[in-house]
């Protein structure tokens, strides 16, 4: 092994330990819609809070291997054995196994939360970004909007989009009026929205005249009347080859509202959109067809631009 892997490896090892300090810290509190029901698990927790992690952990340990896997009270403890790792490997292989796998249950978004954090304190705010956006649009009754909307203005710093980022921080600050601490949490990242940060962008995007999609993508849309985006229909443009196999999903959530948002902003960026309404309550947001893999593949680097979203190819149906 070369110093230089030798070197990253300490690094990324040294992130990850961090990051998983951060999931116990910023994590502690418990929201009122995950609080604990089985009292093996909130005994855990509390052991937890007063710094007994190894008894915590093999509380919960015990739990995981007596439950069935699956059932809620698996879920639950795997969740929380995610909460509670001292690795940050095991604590996103927890979380992300209950929010991609386990997405109906009730840990689900919180999970999408922790990992959100876990990626900014790695140093990964794209993918930060990206978990906080699914929070905010896979789960529109969730209690965690505000919170997500922070971590996602957090990220968009990061990642030199002051517009985003400040945009984030308004919603954070409307949805969690009711949270003092909260607010003020909001408004140490929200102080940084001033004039001198954002005026340089916005001057930036008006003087880009050869860049047409991305003045679509951010202009309002047009005055003139516009089919609204419904289930299951396309928008208006020529029938498609029937040699097209492959669509690129930009969205799947429960709201159909928010899915019609999202359909329009894809329509504002110059692609077309439809709505698919699946069997399990989802409403997935597509574009396309597209004749080939390679189409489609560029399609979802473009949209992921555009969209700061997490696209995917599909089969066309």
């Amino acid at each position: 092994m070369t110093a230089r892997a030798r070197t990253h490896g300490r690094t990324g090892a040294r992130s990850w330990r961090i990051a998983a300090s951060v999931l116990l810290c910023v994590g502690a509190a418990v929201r009122p819609a995950v609080a604990q029901s089985d009292p093996s698990i909130r005994a855990a927790v509390q052991l937890a809070a007063e710094g007994r992690g190894d008894s915590a952990r093999k509380i919960v340990a015990a739990e995981l291997a007596k439950a069935t896997k699956g059932s809620a009270p698996y879920i639950e403890a795997l969740f929380w054995r995610g909460r509670l790792a001292t690795s940050g490997d095991s604590a996103e292989n927890d979380l992300r196994h209950v929010a991609l796998d386990y997405s109906n249950s009730p840990w689900a978004d919180d999970a999408l939360l922790q990992l959100a954090q876990l990626a900014m304190a790695a140093g990964n705010p794209t993918s930060a970004l990206q978990l906080a956006e699914r929070l905010r649009s896979d789960y529109p009754g969730s209690n965690l909007h505000a919170r997500a909307a922070l971590w996602g203005g957090r990220a968009a710093f990061d990642l030199g989009d002051p517009v985003a980022a400040c945009a984030f921080l308004d919603s954070a600050r409307t949805e969690g009026a009711d949270d003092v601490e909260f607010q003020n949490q909001v408004a140490f990242y929200r102080s940084r929205c001033t004039a001198a940060v954002l005026q340089p962008r916005a001057a930036a995007d008006s003087a880009a005249p050869a860049d047409t999609s991305h003045r679509q993508a951010a202009a309002p849309a047009p005055a003139q009347a516009r089919p609204p985006v419904t289930a299951d229909s396309a928008a208006p443009r020529a029938a498609p080859p029937h040699t097209a196999q492959f669509e690129v999903q930009v969205a799947a959530t429960r709201s159909r509202s928010q899915a019609q948002s999202v359909a329009h902003r894809v329509e504002r960026s110059g692609e077309s959109a439809r709505i698919v309404t699946g069997a399990d309550g989802y409403f997935r947001v597509r574009t396309g067809p597209y004749v080939s893999r390679k189409e489609a593949d560029a399609a979802v680097v473009r949209l992921r631009r555009l969209l700061h979203g997490h696209p995917i190819v599909v089969s066309a149906s």
